[in-house]
């Protein structure tokens, strides 16, 4: 992959080729843009980071599934916001509407990913989605340039 335009903090991208501190499959965040092609990255917990060729990585973006303690999803329907309080084995458990500090539900991974989307996901239609999952399958690797 070549250096993206228009990085900020926190940009999530997997670690394509072992090396440098990450190991292949491996979600990291950039830590800072220092404008080179081998800038600093946390490691996904947090707990270290290293330096890392943009060549060895590729985008990752983060799905409805991937929600973690305090994100926030928004409804299908409704467009109503809800955090995610807690992330268990198998469901979640979501805020009431706008009052993130009340529990008010549980969801499978299923339901969550049926009924809301991630705030500030990128939107992709269904036939996108299919045409994207098809090269996946093909071989292809799919990257925003």
């Amino acid at each position: 992959m070549n250096r993206p335009n228009n990085l900020k903090k926190g940009d999530m991208f997997r670690v394509t080729e072992e090396g440098y501190g990450f190991s292949v499959g491996e979600i990291i965040s950039l830590r800072k843009d220092d404008g080179s092609n081998c800038p600093f990255f946390w490691k996904e917990d947090g707990s270290n980071y290293w330096s890392i060729s943009f060549s060895e990585l590729e985008p990752y973006v983060k799905t409805v599934r991937d929600a973690q303690v305090g994100d926030v999803v928004v409804g299908k329907m409704t467009k109503n916001q809800h955090m995610v309080l807690e992330r268990l084995q198998n469901i979640v458990i979501l805020s009431y509407v706008d009052n993130f500090k009340r529990a008010a539900g549980n969801y499978t991974f299923d339901e969550l990913e049926e009924y809301y989307t991630l705030k500030d996901a990128p939107v992709v239609d269904d036939k996108t989605a299919e045409a994207i999952e098809l090269l996946k399958k093909a071989g292809y690797k799919i990257a925003k340039e």
